[in-house]
């Protein structure tokens, strides 16, 4: 079959391109990128006042495929992926079991290939993640273990980190880390301070928990010197170390979550349970300074930290609800309407945030991601730049609705996602152009 995508504005920062060009698809491929190419082809889409860029790659989306795919499961999380413009995504590990023995690893690998997008498994890094005992980190990735991480829980043992970096280093990987000292907390998902207080919560995080428990991380990877992922980080002092560990010319990658540059700790006032997040909301001036560290580079990535849940677990009394959003179908728009309106990123820097630069981390670069090149696989996302608009319920393709951006506006939207030369995603909304 072949594809012509005619009108579009391509912006592909590997090949620093940002240009009006016709790109032509057959058999998977992207075959011709020119000023206007007149093959005769199966199907045409006209770009016309589109960006047309490397398909977004995502690294810690929760598709909790096996044991919870009441929340999500490996095809529902994939559409939604694709929904986002998403064409790769490295899985997180909220599963049950969690992904420390093979059959997980085993599972997905069996059924990736049928997904509409690209789909990689992930390990945990401990024993049913609890951080007490090392994974088989050899024996998991000799099954197929794309990358290691153990989700939302900082490993506190750092003899334990040190013994996983080396194995994975040895094996040409690294270790993705979530930063958070929990000693005394019993209510994750909020910070100690005014809100925990107006809602009578005790034993919240404390606000230095994350770059406490940075800073020992960084202090592991620099032993053993070693590449560590940061996902992620959400504070004013944790940018001031990620800047000093960079500075220090360390293999530092830092990641955050699109929600934490939308959000302060105001919308826990407004919108209760759907605004518990991990990591927490913190106040206005942490949000601004996330802006500015992606603007300066010292935040390297911009992730849908996607986390399906229940709409009965995100009920009741805040201090006992469920942390996390759902993500993928929103990360663009919330770029759009936060960093590229309000003047910290242009749509380039955008894409390379959501694009590239995961993609390399990863390797994935290797396969293609995160550019347009011929002879490799067209895995592209075409989407209109101006375009505003709300999230509705109605159209939410994940399993799990639990967001606090419904009926609040995005601005950029995802019309087609092509992934592997099949187109997997086209805007219902999507209106004819002149």
């Amino acid at each position: 079959m072949k594809v012509l995508i005619k009108n579009g504005t391509i912006i592909d920062p590997v090949y620093n391109i940002k240009d009006k060009r016709d790109i032509l698809i057959e058999n998977q491929n992207v075959v011709s990128i020119k000023k206007k190419i007149t093959d005769e082809t199966d199907y045409v889409i006209d770009a016309k006042g589109m960006i047309v860029s490397p398909g977004f790659v995502d690294l810690h989306a929760n598709f909790c495929d096996p044991g919870a795919t009441d929340r999500e499961d490996l095809k529902s999380g994939s559409f939604a992926a694709a929904k986002g413009g998403y064409t790769y995504v490295v899985l997180g590990v909220d599963n049950r079991p969690a992904p420390s023995e093979s059959n997980v690893i085993d599972y997905i690998n069996k059924y990736k290939n049928i997904m509409p997008v690209n789909i990689y498994p992930s390990a945990a890094v401990t024993v049913d993640r609890q951080g007490l005992e090392l994974a088989d980190i050899n024996f998991l990735y000799n099954h197929g273990a794309f990358a290691f991480y153990d989700g939302l829980r900082s490993i506190a043992d750092k003899n334990l980190l040190k013994k996983a970096m080396d194995v994975t280093k040895s094996k040409g990987k690294f270790i993705s880390i979530y930063s958070e000292k929990s000693d005394n907390v019993k209510v994750r998902g909020i910070l100690d301070g005014a809100i925990a207080k107006k809602l009578g919560i005790k034993g919240a995080t404390p606000v230095d928990a994350e770059v406490e428990d940075l800073k020992d991380n960084i202090a592991v990877a620099r032993l053993c010197d070693a590449v560590i992922d940061l996902a992620y980080i959400t504070s004013e002092e944790s940018i001031e170390v990620v800047k000093d560990a960079k500075k220090e010319k360390l293999m530092v990658y830092a990641e955050v979550p699109a929600l934490n540059i939308y959000f302060n700790d105001k919308a826990i006032d407004k919108y209760g349970a759907l605004a518990k997040l991990l990591p927490p909301l913190r106040e206005e001036s942490d949000r601004v300074a996330l802006c500015n560290a992606l603007k300066k580079d010292v935040i390297d990535i911009i992730s849908s930290n996607h986390v399906p849940i229940e709409k009965k677990d995100k009920e009741g009394k805040y201090k006992d609800a469920q942390s996390g959003s759902i993500g993928l179908e929103t990360v663009l728009g919330i770029c759009g309407k936060v960093l590229v309106k309000d003047g910290y990123l242009t749509w380039k820097d955008v894409i390379e945030k959501i694009s590239v630069n995961p993609a390399k981390l990863f390797g994935l670069d290797k396969n293609g991601a995160g550019m347009i090149e011929i002879d490799k696989p067209a895995n592209l996302t075409i989407f209109d730049p101006e375009e505003e608009w709300e999230l509705c319920e109605e159209d939410i393709v994940s399993k799990s609705h639990n967001t606090p951006l419904l009926g609040l506006p995005l601005k950029g939207k995802v019309k087609y996602t092509i992934c592997n030369g099949k187109l997997i995603y086209k805007d219902q909304h999507l209106s004819e152009r002149k």
